[in-house]
């Protein structure tokens, strides 16, 4: 009866422990950490349809699977670090955590020296120096292309991020940084969709049509609902294609 009696208080303890170390595997599940513009980042439901693609990304998360999107409108690879941001994002990274970077947008604002960092020398530098950090702290850097904007100067789709993009692949390679490459895919997109075909992926809505937008908005940078999934599908696409470790924390798609 004794022997029967440590049995079950074993059992029962060893059920505890498994309990346990379940709910402990889950807490620390890796995070996805997003630094960028306001391209990537979260918006209010009231500024609907307006979503950044890095909001959107969560449709794609495995269960548990926690998107802690620090990305903030108007910034760059210089202000992020200069208000701190970058620093507090460092913080609460854990080992096998993984940071999706994706700046340029306001890196090219040569008008504007809080944000400006030339292509070939600080901005360069700013994302190497991104991923030697986001390494320092045993997590994965992913770097991402930024995402064109929506023009078509008399009716040809017109590239507007200068030689940024391309730097973000040239440090990709130089570093061994995997490259989500939406500024490649954005301009597919574009190309194939043409001039009518992309308002649907930005914020273009007429007068009345969302509270938010009583007077209407005719936006070229910024994502509708839809064409903020759509990026995120591409995101995620790449990196399913890539085989990259990052992929294991999305479902998967055709």
């Amino acid at each position: 009866m004794a022997g029967r009696t440590i049995m079950l208080k074993l059992t029962a303890i060893g059920m505890a422990a498994a309990l346990a170390v379940s709910v402990l595997g889950a807490a620390e599940l890796p995070t996805i950490y997003l630094a960028g513009d306001s391209t990537v980042c979260d918006y209010k439901p009231e500024q609907a349809p307006m979503t950044g693609w890095g909001q959107a990304l969560r449709d794609f998360c495995k269960p548990g699977v926690t998107v802690r999107n620090l990305a903030v409108g108007g910034r760059s690879t210089k202000s992020f670090q200069d208000e701190g941001r970058w620093k507090k994002l460092l913080a609460q990274l854990k080992p096998g955590d993984f940071v999706l970077i994706q700046f340029g947008h306001n890196d090219q604002k040569k008008d504007r020296p809080a944000l400006y960092a030339e292509a070939g020398t600080d901005y360069r530098a700013n994302l190497e120096k991104f991923v030697q950090e986001v390494r320092a702290e045993q997590a994965t850097p992913v770097l991402c292309t930024p995402v064109n904007r929506r023009s078509f100067p008399n009716g040809v789709f017109r590239r507007s991020l200068a030689e940024y993009p391309e730097v973000v692949r040239e440090v990709g390679r130089k570093t061994g940084t995997a490259v989500l490459d939406l500024n490649a895919a954005t301009e597919k997109l574009f190309l194939a969709e043409g001039v009518e075909g992309t308002v649907k992926y930005f914020t273009i809505v007429a007068p009345g049509e969302y509270p938010g937008y009583p007077k209407g908005a005719k936006d070229n940078t910024h994502f509708s609902y839809l064409g903020a999934v759509t990026v995120a599908r591409e995101a995620v696409r790449s990196a399913q294609e890539q085989k990259l470790p990052l992929a294991g924390l999305f479902i998967n798609i055709k």
